[in-house]
């Protein structure tokens, strides 16, 4: 459940929609439980769920507003207090990381997250996802890239 729910927070952003996401999961899990036929792990199809449900969410409300909000606060930070390089502190990168992390595309977001903070390995991220070995392999090389190109200048 604590997996599960971290998942959801690194997903959401947001704690309340986190614990509804995941309980909303373990539900939709119990009532699919009998479909589950063991192609995959049983924690890469839970997370398949998961994410399933997490995209519907984002279809159902209009997350673009969110991220231009964040955009906007990053921006307005930016102009009020020019930063300088070895002023910034490890919560302030963390924080910066994160909104960079937001603004990667879903797909590549979505691996990174489960490499990263899951733990799964590129099969089990590929059976979660729906999607190839290889594609796991290419999101996470282009989420890597991207990544690396936006924080240059905080690293």
């Amino acid at each position: 459940m604590k997996d599960a729910y971290s998942f959801c927070l690194r997903l959401t952003h947001d704690a309340s929609e986190a614990v509804e996401l995941s309980q909303m999961g373990f539900v939709n899990a119990y009532r699919a439980l009998r479909g589950f036929r063991g192609e995959s792990s049983f924690k890469s199809w839970l997370y398949r769920i998961f994410i399933n449900q997490y995209r519907d969410r984002l279809r159902r409300t209009k997350r673009a507003e969110a991220r231009l909000a964040v955009v906007r606060e990053e921006a307005q930070r930016k102009q009020s207090a020019p930063m300088e390089e070895s002023a910034i502190d490890a919560t302030e990168l963390e924080g910066i990381v994160k909104v960079r992390i937001e603004r990667l595309p879903d797909r590549q977001r979505e691996v990174l997250t489960l490499h990263l903070y899951q733990n799964l390995d590129y099969r089990e991220i590929a059976a979660a996802l729906g999607c190839t070995y290889d594609d796991v392999k290419m999101n996470l090389s282009l989420a890597r890239k991207r990544l690396k190109e936006e924080l240059k200048g905080y690293l």
